[in-house]
């Protein structure tokens, strides 16, 4: 299969007309009966296009015989997408469990169906003692010895050969041990079967005893008999979920007590057990079977070694992948090293194996560059590789999308070849010693959610910086501001010596003129005042008068008026117009008569402020008088008001002095909390990393922390400051200093030192030099990532290099295709045997994989679903036509090329033998992933 094990519908349970028990299918003559059935499996399965309903294998089920089976080989009828069936034997053993005989399945290589007559059937025996007890003897499962017993049974000789069948297979139940003797004197056929075990309460094994009890200690005596039914079997037939848990050691028996009490996990697998028509391909609630494995017998016995991973119960197709996170294929048109034809890709994990310079990493870098083009040049650098062109290649996504040189825009996570290794040298050899921080931080920030948690954390940093930068400088120049003022307020004096002298100016002034008291003065100002606004009023309105004394008034009717539009009769018209001019000479009559009474009404208000100025002038001559009487008195009023203007200029500048002050404080404290303020930046982009990856692995701990780089900020201050000035900054000691002593009140002391002088600086650090090489971010982020109990700070290069490898992918929640370029360079064989292979093979669930390896267990440790073997043309691994060739086809796969003249080395041999030719430990690894989940007896 072009695209290795895929998820394909199995049935492995169906009945056909004619089945020995239970047929009831419709139709009444043969013909009619097997006419029906095809059509209704053509009926059900359609095109073949429906993965919900395309059928790949078909268990063909009854009762010991398998000619149901044959006969729907040889008549060939089923849809196209039926590649397999597989001859389904159904037994009835002993014990008895519930209400029925034990129901044991044997599903049969349709390679030896035409064995099975002499090697399995002729070796069932069945002990048949007659009535009086001479006769008795041992029936074989032949056709011969079905019919031999039927009619001993029915003690009639005369039943036909149907007949007796029929009757000898109704009582033919054999004995558990017997039917485990014939496979074991066969251990050849033993190879060729699958054995399947009902597991119901009434003809399967949990009616034999409860399964609960069957795990409890101290059970009874049919134990041992349970424990070798489930070890003798490999697969169970049930569709319950319980079941299903149970067996894969996910209930309430982890896998270890499973192993030991069953033998192995086992896989469940399912079939509609149709008797009928309407059931064909139909079990209760679409519980359908699905396997992932090509539709061979050797795909079924993967389901074996991978009893999870490669089947499944349900009404839909599994592990689901959207169409444009998938790569459907590769094309290379025009080159003439390489084939047209397209190499296909599973969408789970692919791995694309062959010797040293055969291909692969060629294919794999060059899949990546078509997609990618700046990732894989960007990471090609730090691995050192370099990758020969293909120009020619095209990328194509199940979608329909192509990836080349001129459209790239898909994302991939692509890691080359010892990419692992030289990340880690590359980083700590161009960084500023902070090592593999900073590799954990380039693979984090891959991540959208956390690369924009990052970018606000700098955006955040770069703004506090500037806040601060600016704080300094405003700090600075509002402390220059107050100097100037306090240096103007001592040129003024002292507020004290102010108040005193205005008090003795004020006690001298009164002395002089007791008769001239405060209130006089102010009465001569108020009366000063009122005389010039009098004036000015009576100024107003005498030229007001004159104003309207010298113009001319008059009613005029509003210009345009025409009034003889609508009047036509000249009688009515100059009526009309003698009415106007009567009204106009009526009211111009009337605005002169108003006028003159307005005049006459000012002339009156004018006498009436002419009075009123007289009286002051007498009032303001008198108080006059009095002033220029006193010059003395008027030198010491002068004096008082200068000295109170002084007095009032310094209390201005000390309000400007309190609010610079004010403002100054302000700007402490913006500076004294600068070093708090980065650190909550840094805490809230900790918090929210930690909180998206508090769970990113079973057994990968990952944690973000904030640093505070004490001893860069120890280096920087001895580095400004003389080192015996520093005796006197007192808030904290550098032979013990800690973040602790990073309190506000501490900085802000700390500040006013520099500001104030109190440290010695050395040459060239001016104070604002000074307080920008302090002020500023010292905090870092500490990434650290712990696997069994390892911090990545203290892992062995192999260790680490997994560790960089899972969170390259953990980081990446994209769901984008994964490339990975041999990773065993960078990784040792504990590594890939117990962690990498087990971490592919999760996450080859969400994501697409595609992985070149010379490593059998990363092949074969992930099960692989598609393996594309490469090949470069030599003398000893000839290709068929072009110089570099590859072939894909699945673990399962067992095609070898038949033809005499195709002396291709890729065709020359299964997937299965180019595994163990090629990959290292290829034939142990096959013999892990046989009995991983079985219980190795000592």
């Amino acid at each position: 299969m072009i695209k290795g094990s895929e998820w394909r519908r199995w049935d492995l349970h169906v009945h056909t007309p004619f089945t020995q028990k239970n047929d009831k299918y419709d139709g009444k003559l043969p013909d009619e009966k097997w006419d029906k059935f095809y059509k209704s499996i053509e009926d059900y399965i359609g095109d073949g296009k429906d993965p919900l309903r395309a059928i790949c294998a078909i268990g063909i089920t009854d009762y010991l015989s398998i000619d149901n089976y044959q006969k729907v080989v040889n008549d060939n009828r089923l849809p196209d997408c039926v590649k397999l069936l597989i001859p389904n034997v159904e037994l009835r053993c002993s014990p008895v469990s519930g209400k029925a005989p034990l129901n044991i399945h044997c599903l049969f290589d349709p390679s030896i169906a035409d064995e099975l007559e002499d090697r399995f059937f002729a070796n069932l025996k069945f002990y048949f003692k007659s009535e009086n007890g001479h006769l008795s003897r041992d029936y074989s499962a032949t056709k011969a010895g079905l019919a031999a017993l039927g009619r001993k049974f029915k003690d009639n000789d005369q039943l036909s050969k149907e007949e007796a069948i029929r009757a000898g297979l109704s009582q033919f139940i054999i004995d558990f041990n017997s039917l485990t003797k014939v496979f074991k004197n066969d251990p050849e056929l033993r190879e060729k079967v699958i054995i399947v075990v009902a597991n119901s309460s009434t003809d399967g094994v949990s009616g034999v005893r409860g399964r609960k009890d069957y795990c409890e200690r101290n059970t009874s005596q049919l134990e041992a008999l349970t424990r070798s039914i489930y070890d003798f079997s490999d697969m169970i037939f049930s569709s319950k979920k319980s079941d299903r848990n149970f067996f894969l050691g996910e209930g309430n028996f982890d896998a270890d007590t499973i192993t030991k009490k069953c033998g192995s996990l086992k896989p469940c697998i399912h079939g509609s057990d149709a008797h009928t028509n309407s059931k064909l391909f139909a079990p209760d609630e679409d519980r359908f079977c699905w396997i992932k494995a090509d539709p061979t017998f050797e795909g079924l016995k993967q389901v074996i070694y991978e009893p999870k991973d490669r089947v499944f119960i349900g009404s839909n197709i599994p592990e689901k992948k959207p169409d444009y996170h998938v790569i459907d294929r590769v094309e290379i048109k025009g080159n003439s090293d390489f084939s047209e034809e397209p190499i296909y890709f599973s969408d789970k994990l692919t791995c694309i194996i062959g010797s040293k310079s055969t291909g692969k990493s060629l294919l794999i870098n060059n899949i990546a560059k078509a997609i990618d083009g700046e990732q894989a040049k960007a990471k090609q650098e730090i691995a050192k590789t370099n990758v020969l062109d293909i120009p020619e290649i095209k990328v194509y996504w199940r979608d329909g999308v192509c990836s080349d040189e001129t459209n790239k825009q898909r994302k991939i996570v692509y890691i080359p070849q010892t990419y692992l290794n030289h990340l880690s040298d590359y980083t700590v050899n161009n960084q500023d010693n902070n090592g593999i921080d900073n590799i954990i931080q380039s693979i984090l920030l891959q991540d959208q959610n956390c690369d924009q948690a990052y970018k606000l954390k700098e955006s955040a940093v770069k703004n506090l910086q500037e806040i601060i930068d600016k704080s300094i400088v405003e700090l600075l120049q509002n402390k220059k501001l107050q100097e100037e003022l306090i240096d103007q307020c001592k040129e003024i004096g002292d507020e004290e010596s102010l108040i005193n002298e205005i008090a003795k100016l004020q006690n001298v002034q009164l002395s002089y003129n007791h008769n001239f008291s405060k209130e006089n003065v102010l009465s001569y100002k108020n009366c000063s005042e009122k005389l010039s606004n009098l004036k000015n009023e009576q100024s107003l309105l005498d030229a007001d008068i004159q104003t309207l004394q010298g113009q001319n008034f008059g009613v005029e009717i509003k210009p345009g008026t025409d009034f003889s539009l609508s009047l036509s009769h000249p009688h009515l018209r100059n009526s009309f117009f003698d009415a106007v001019n009567e009204v106009q000479d009526a009211a111009n009559k009337a605005l002169a008569e108003r006028i003159g009474k307005i005049i006459e009404a000012a002339k009156t208000k004018g006498a009436s402020i002419s009075n009123e100025i007289n009286e002051q002038e007498a009032v303001f001559n008198d108080l006059q008088d009095k002033m220029k009487a006193n010059e003395q008195l008027d030198a010491i009023t002068n004096s008082l008001l200068n000295e109170q203007a002084r007095l009032k200029e310094l209390e201005s500048l000390k309000e400007k002095l309190s609010t610079l002050r004010e403002q100054y404080q302000v700007l402490l404290n913006t500076l004294g909390d600068s070093f708090s303020k980065f650190k909550n930046i840094y805490t809230t982009y900790t918090e929210c990393i930690n909180n998206e990856y508090k769970s990113s692995s079973d057994d990968l701990s990952f944690s973000a922390k904030v640093v505070f780089n004490l001893e860069q900020l120890e280096d920087q201050i001895l580095d400004v400051f003389n080192k015996k000035s520093l005796k006197n900054l007192k808030q904290f000691d550098l032979n013990d200093f800690t973040e602790d002593d990073l309190s506000r009140k501490n900085i802000e002391a700390f500040i006013e030192s520099i500001i104030n002088n109190n440290l010695q600086r050395k040459a060239g650090r001016e104070i604002k030099t000074a307080l920008n090489l302090i002020l500023k971010d010292w905090y870092s982020v500490k990434y650290d990532v712990t696997m069994d109990g390892d911090s990545i700070q203290v892992m062995s290069p192999g260790k680490k290099a997994l560790v960089l490898l899972k969170l390259i992918i953990i980081f990446d929640r994209s769901n984008c295709p994964i490339i990975i370029d041999q990773p065993e360079d960078d990784l040792d064989n504990r590594s890939i045997f117990n962690q990498l292979s087990k971490f592919i093979k999760e996450k080859k669930i969400n994501r697409q994989i595609i992985v070149a390896t010379h490593n059998a267990n990363i092949v074969l440790g992930s099960d692989a679903e598609l393996v594309i073997v490469a090949n470069q043309d030599s003398k000893n691994a000839p290709n068929k036509t072009y110089r570099f060739e590859y072939r894909g086809g699945a673990i399962e796969d067992t095609y070898k090329s038949d033809n005499a003249k195709d002396v291709s080395i890729l065709n020359s041999k299964n997937i299965q033998e180019h595994i163990c030719e090629i990959l290292e430990g290829g034939e142990k690894a096959f013999s892990l992933r046989h009995n991983k989940y079985r219980f190795i007896k000592d």
